[in-house]
C-alpha cells in the first residue's frame, strides 16, 4: 500500500507521479522533462534523511524521484519531509528493508553538477572580501563532504578539488554535507596550482595550512581581504609544488598531547577564524 497513517492525524495518501493515489511501486519514479534521459548508472543515490531534507528545501530540481519504505508510523522528522516532497510535487516510491538501502527514505538525483569556472570567477568580481577553500588532493570523501558543510556554513564562496586523484563528490560525500554540497560552488580543476595562480590575478592571497619551517602560527596570519585556503591531506600535507604557490603559510598551534589535527577539524578552524574579516 501507499498509504502512511500519520500518528496525530487522519490517512493520508501519498501520490505517485502517472499513477492512482495509494498505490506504490518498487523502481524509481522519475519525474520532470527528460527524465527517460536518466539511467540508473548516472543517477545518484543519496540514503541521509538530512542531505534530503535540504536538497528539498533549496534544490528541489534537483530530485528525479524519492522512495520510502512502507510505514504505518513515519518519525515526526520522515513524515515532515514527506509531507514537504509532496508539496513539490515529487513522486514517492517504496522499496522493502531487503533492498540495499540503509534508511527509510532515499532520493535519486541527477548527477553532480559542477560549477564553472569562467561564470564563478565573475560572480567574484564585484565582492571586496571572500574567502574560498582549495583541497590539495584530498582523498577521503568523508572529509571532503565534512569541509563542504563548514564552508556552505560559513560563507565561504566555493571550494576547489582537483579532477584526477582526488575525492569528489560522491553519495558518500552528500551524506557527510547533509547536502550542503548542492548550495556551494564546487570547482573541479585540471591543476590546482594554476587555479590558484588565476586567482592571484583576482586579488586573491593563497594562505596554505602547513607545519613546519616558514609556516606561522594563527595568531600572526594577517586576515586578507580574499584569501585562498589550501588544505593538504592529512598524511602527507601540501604537496611542495602547492607549498611554493602559497604566499603565506599558517598552523594551528596545540596545546596539548595531541600534535595533529584530521584535516576537517583543522579546516574548520581555519575557515572560522578568516571568515570573520
Amino acid at each position: 500500500m501507499g498509504t502512511f497513517l500519520l500518528p496525530n492525524g487522519p490517512e493520508r495518501n501519498f501520490w505517485l507521479l502517472g499513477s492512482t493515489p495509494g498505490r506504490v511501486t518498487s523502481k524509481p519514479v522519475l519525474r520532470g522533462k527528460n527524465a527517460d534521459l536518466w539511467s540508473k548508472e548516472t543517477l545518484v543515490t543519496i540514503q541521509s534523511l538530512s542531505a534530503i531534507e535540504h536538497i528539498l528545501r533549496h534544490r528541489p530540481e534537483r530530485i528525479l524521484s524519492l522512495s520510502c519504505q512502507p510505514v504505518t508510523k513515519p518519525s515526526p522528522r520522515l513524515e515532515e519531509i514527506l509531507f514537504l516532497a509532496k508539496e513539490l510535487g515529487l513522486s514517492i516510491g517504496s522499496h522493502t528493508k531487503k533492498e540495499p538501502f540503509s534508511e527509510p527514505l532515499i532520493a535519486h538525483i541527477k548527477p553532480f553538477e559542477y560549477a564553472l569556472w569562467s561564470d564563478w570567477v565573475e560572480s567574484l568580481k564585484d565582492d571586496p572580501k571572500a574567502l574560498v577553500l582549495a583541497l590539495d588532493h584530498l582523498q577521503d570523501p568523508q572529509n571532503l563532504g565534512a569541509l563542504c558543510r563548514t564552508a556552505e556554513a560559513l560563507g565561504v564562496r566555493g571550494v576547489l578539488i582537483p579532477k584526477d586523484r582526488s575525492a569528489a563528490i560522491t553519495p558518500g560525500a552528500y551524506h557527510a554535507s547533509v547536502g550542503a554540497v548542492e548550495t556551494i560552488p564546487i570547482l573541479q580543476v585540471t591543476n590546482l596550482n594554476e587555479a590558484l595562480r588565476k586567482l592571484k590575478e583576482e586579488q586573491f592571497w593563497i594562505v596554505g595550512a602547513a607545519l613546519g619551517e616558514g609556516s606561522k602560527p594563527l595568531k600572526e596570519t594577517p586576515r586578507f581581504d580574499k584569501i585562498a585556503l589550501v588544505l593538504g591531506t592529512e598524511l602527507e600535507g601540501l604537496k611542495p609544488s602547492t607549498l611554493s604557490t602559497c604566499d603565506w603559510l599558517t598552523e594551528i598551534p596545540l596545546k596539548g598531547k595531541v600534535q595533529s589535527l584530521n584535516v576537517s577539524a583543522a579546516g574548520a578552524i581555519l575557515m572560522f577564524e578568516f571568515s570573520r574579516v
